[in-house]
């Protein structure tokens, strides 16, 4: 019985939506939208506590910038190979390292108190957060058929830890400063490894050939360039590039958001857990926006959707020097989260379905490799701008450079109709 429920599932293009809910028993769905929860919200701890902590560093911007693209050079390389190691072993087995190593890695951080033992700390903790995150999405195709309504309940969900990662951080930052913020992000990741351990064992693949000697299973292990090509073929589906760029701006926009816009505030005179407190509305508005998007792409196609929630995310963002008031923060974190809620099921089930279900690993795999990309550049590059031109305005500049991306993916959804109302249920 235990088999029968924990089997990667397959469907076809007569199952309702009804019969799939049916078919997925609480338990996994716990503890997928568990791991999604705790692996997403340990990064708004992170947010809010890893400037703070850099800044009583003193770095130069640049340095700054470096800190946090950091956690995003070991998932710029890994994530394919994770993903395809998710396809080969199933997620289950992936989740329980990574996640082990984001409960143990934080514990480190007050202990080295030095700006380059922050970078490389970053690298491995960057690693694991991203895999988590990464093996959330891809258990929604490996158990949960790819459909949106899942992905949709799943954004919702991580959203409750967002709701009140924020205010906890602030609030260990400023009455127990670095440690007890690192013990917080620590117990967080805790919460993750408990619900790796609450997924059922996955069942071996009976054609799958089996290495045979320690070497070769040590060598089935390690990076494989043919699961990269494979990967990189993807990008030959129209739909599967134009979400993979999507999400890779989404990300500029949320690397933006971790660094420099803490940064900002911290300089507008508020404190850690003033900071903290913009987390509730950012969950609310991602939240209740996530539960729309079923339903707009009854009108809307999926990509549209994406297109222009992302673009308007990253314009509230960027335009964070022009809010000189609390509540003006407030509402802007609000409709700035709340598009990217909206878009975020879009981003996960579009390249889930244009993959194919035994590539699924490899495509979130694909996208995480561009998210990366995006996270890595644009703090480094935003920081050489606010060295160059001021703080202030290499936000505006930013908001600019990703508007003429956003401005070519639209003509060309204009101008192909077909593309543009791909991921139609």
């Amino acid at each position: 019985m235990q088999m029968s429920v924990s089997r990667p599932i397959t469907t076809t293009a007569t199952t309702s939506e009804d019969d799939v809910t049916s078919d997925v028993p609480w338990r996994i769905q716990a503890a997928v939208y568990g791991i999604g929860l705790f692996s997403t919200s340990i990064f708004h701890i992170a947010a809010v506590i890893v400037p703070l902590y850099a800044a009583t560093m003193s770095p130069s911007p640049v340095m700054f910038g470096l800190v946090f693209s950091a956690a995003h050079i070991l998932p710029l390389f890994l994530s394919i190979h994770t993903g395809a190691l998710m396809d080969r072993l199933g997620a289950r087995r992936v989740m329980l390292v990574c996640t082990a190593l984001g409960a143990i890695t934080p514990l480190l951080y007050p202990a080295f108190p030095w700006i380059w033992a922050l970078v490389f700390l970053q690298m491995f903790f960057g690693l694991s957060e991203s895999m988590g995150w990464l093996g959330a999405q891809t258990m929604i195709g490996q158990y949960m058929y790819g459909k949106t309504a899942y992905a949709g309940r799943l954004s919702f969900i991580i959203r409750i830890g967002h709701l009140i990662c924020g205010p906890l951080a602030g609030i260990s930052w400023d009455f127990a400063g670095p440690w007890g913020g690192f013990t917080l992000m620590s117990l967080w990741g805790c919460g993750a490894v408990l619900c790796s351990l609450m997924l059922p064992k996955q069942p071996v693949d009976p054609n799958a050939v089996k290495p045979e000697g320690r070497r070769a299973k040590v060598r089935a292990l390690l990076p494989n360039a043919s699961d990269y090509l494979t990967a990189f073929r993807l990008l030959g589906v129209p739909a599967v590039v134009i979400i993979v760029m999507l999400g890779a701006l989404m990300h500029v926009g949320n690397a933006v958001q971790s660094s420099f816009y803490v940064a900002w505030l911290n300089d507008m005179g508020l404190t850690g857990t003033a900071i903290g407190l913009l987390g509730p509305a950012s969950a609310i508005g991602a939240a209740l926006f996530s539960l729309l998007t079923a339903k707009l792409m009854r009108y809307i196609g999926g990509l549209w959707i994406a297109l222009l929630s992302l673009w308007s995310g990253i314009l509230l963002v960027c335009a964070t020097p022009l809010f000189g008031s609390y509540v003006l923060l407030q509402m802007a974190m609000f409709l700035r989260s709340g598009a990217n809620g909206l878009a975020q099921p879009l981003v996960i089930t579009l390249v889930l379905r244009g993959a194919g279900r035994e590539n699924q690993g490899k495509a979130i795999g694909l996208r995480g490799t561009a998210n990366r990309i995006a996270s890595i550049v644009s703090p480094l590059a935003m920081g050489a701008i606010a060295q160059a031109v001021g703080l202030e305005y290499s936000f505006y500049a930013v908001g600019a450079l990703v508007s003429v991306v956003m401005i070519g993916i639209a003509i060309y959804l204009w101008h192909n109709p077909e593309i543009a109302k791909a991921g139609e249920e």
